[in-house]
């Protein structure tokens, strides 16, 4: 049977492009250490908001800590530390800057879907030296619903001009995979970060780094 050809590809962001997970970890327990010094994310804690939305992982939080302030002061400080962390020099996950150069080289489209807010999109392509590397980038701040709705993906999809069912997604956790999947996209894993999680069983395509992509499911790409 001939393996399906896809169009496009869209990335998420956030341990699939490079290992931001670890930063992210890093500024909620700089939110949190004004609130008692027994009161920190640990890592076992923090791999079960990785993924979520910045609203969704602060409910979170805010239940496990029983924190009572609003969480408007939470997304405020923490919109702060992720910023001022991001001022760091940083790089993309190996591999990143061939695959996107041999996409850009046969004219496959690419787009990112992340679930990180738009400012904070938009620094770290920056600091990536990515920021050019996308014809559409969407955002959780861009759609009502983040993942694990479709509606990111979908958005992105709109964007580069090919239907969702002719895209590739990369993804690293089991909301963007649901996410990817939810839009009818070919969902492939990417276990490249410090943070990766085990295989995920509903992934169509598990890969340890861009390495093991075979450039042949894209359409235009003679086998």
């Amino acid at each position: 049977m001939t393996p399906p050809r896809f169009r496009a590809v869209v990335f998420d962001l956030d341990g699939v492009l490079w290992d931001g997970e670890p930063l992210y970890h890093e500024a909620f327990n700089v939110v949190l250490k004004p609130y008692g010094h027994s009161i920190a994310l640990t890592d076992p804690e923090y791999t079960q908001i990785i993924g979520k939305s910045v609203e969704a992982a602060w409910d979170w939080m805010r239940t496990r800590f029983a924190l009572t302030e609003s969480p408007a002061v939470f997304y405020r400080a923490y919109n702060e530390a992720v910023l001022e962390l991001m001022k760091q020099p940083r790089e993309p996950l190996a591999g990143v800057r061939e695959l996107l150069a041999e996409l850009k080289a046969r004219g496959i489209p690419v787009g990112l879907a992340s679930a990180s807010l738009r400012n904070w999109v938009d620094v770290t392509l920056v600091g990536l030296g990515l920021n050019r590397a996308f014809a559409t980038t969407a955002t959780a701040s861009d759609v009502e619903r983040s993942k694990p709705a479709p509606d990111l993906y979908l958005m992105a999809a709109k964007g580069l001009g090919v239907p969702p069912e002719e895209c590739v997604a990369f993804e690293d956790t089991s909301s963007g995979i649901a996410s990817a999947l939810g839009a009818g996209m070919f969902a492939v894993q990417v276990r490249a970060s410090s943070t990766a999680l085990p295989p995920l069983p509903q992934a169509d395509l598990v890969i340890e780094d861009y390495s093991e992509f075979d450039l042949t499911l894209l359409d235009g790409v003679s086998s």
